[in-house]
């Protein structure tokens, strides 16, 4: 290890130009990354291989601005290899933040405060936890979004061992609905073990799978699992559906990518794939980059909450009252500016980094 590390560091001494020591020090801190850290760039190289595959109107807002928030980390660099690996995890404040990147701010404040029909949206770095919000504790109806925090709760709780995923429930006609899903087209009185409900809940948005579920586990267990993570709004009405506010979301999300994240689970692959195969809003330039996400939508309401497993992880939260005519544009204007933030920002922290 230390033979490794001194060979990389002399090379770096060496005088060569620039660009090739920038590209060497770029693969240094990957692989220190890989070392020093439990998120590891390697992990993320390998999610290809391991996936195959408002009823509310909103008639306030109550902010009228892009609020940046930051993470808890010190800021404490020591030198070498571990003062790299310490760098990378501190969020960049607002004064670090290039005029490119404060345009996008600004472009993004202006976008939100156009029109009424948009509500909420929170961005956040995942591995330093810099984040960008407009009306982030503002609720709103959850429409299917509230499938999600269902979902990954009863995952928890099999790994727990307190749920077995392939008992079965029975669909009955008390649980029938009109709305989205493929169950309301299936005679009644048949059994679905637990990971099909949970896969039709989320892949198919499946409004009798979710019923079914929520009667079997109860939204009061749910709301207590996901209040001890700090959520205020989800599941607080003791019933199958409720508010989701963009904070929660991010929550809940980021919940999603560390249990993915975490080897000792035994079902975190099956569940992401569920996620990764749902019909989504958001999205990235990258056609490449898989998003995991969970949207949501009613009479007047369309939201999307979405984990974006690019090159450094991010989460993206959508809230709005706007239908289907007009959701394209918005949710992909959205989309593009905060991946291009996250490329500058990712960027920016390089810069920082390698000349510490």
């Amino acid at each position: 290890m230390k033979r490794i590390l001194y060979s990389l560091i002399n090379c770096l001494n060496l005088g060569f130009n620039l660009i090739i020591k920038y590209k060497i020090i770029y693969l240094f801190i990957l692989f220190l990354s890989f070392l020093l850290t439990s998120h590891t760039t390697f992990k993320l190289l390998t999610l290809e291989n391991k996936i195959n595959t408002i009823k509310n109107n909103i008639t306030l807002k109550l902010e009228n601005y892009v609020k940046i928030e930051y993470s808890n980390v010190e800021n404490n660099y020591h030198n070498g290899a571990l003062g790299l690996a310490n760098c990378l995890k501190i969020p960049l404040n607002e004064t670090e933040l290039t005029s490119k990147m404060n345009e996008i701010k600004n472009e993004l404040e202006n976008l939100f405060n156009e029109s009424e029909l948009n509500f909420a949206f929170k961005y956040k770095d995942i591995y330093t936890g810099f984040s960008l919000s407009y009306n982030s504790n503002q609720n709103i109806f959850a429409a299917s979004t509230i499938k999600a925090p269902e979902a990954i709760y009863i995952y928890k709780e099999a790994e727990n061992k307190n749920i077995d995923l392939n008992d079965t429930l029975t669909y009955t006609d008390n649980f029938y609905s009109d709305g989205t899903g493929i169950l309301k087209d299936t005679p009644p009185n048949k059994a679905y073990n637990i990971h099909d409900l949970v896969k039709y809940s989320i892949v198919n948005s499946d409004n009798i799978a979710h019923l079914i579920l929520n009667s079997k586990y109860g939204s009061q267990n749910i709301y207590n699992y996901w209040k001890n993570l700090g959520t205020t709004v989800i599941y607080d009405n003791n019933g199958p559906w409720g508010n989701i506010n963009a904070n929660d979301a991010t929550i809940i999300m980021e919940e999603l990518y560390n249990y993915y994240m975490d080897n000792n689970y035994s079902f975190n692959e099956e569940l992401i794939n569920y996620f990764i195969n749902s019909w989504k809003i958001i999205s990235n330039p990258n056609k490449n980059i898989k998003i995991a996400s969970k949207s949501g939508w009613s009479n007047t309401s369309l939201h999307d909450m979405a984990l974006i497993f690019d090159e450094n992880p991010y989460i993206l939260v959508i809230l709005t009252n706007r239908g289907y005519v007009e959701y394209q544009s918005f949710f992909n204007k959205v989309s593009s500016l905060i991946a291009e933030f996250q490329n500058l920002y990712w960027e920016k922290k390089m810069n920082r980094c390698i000349n510490i």
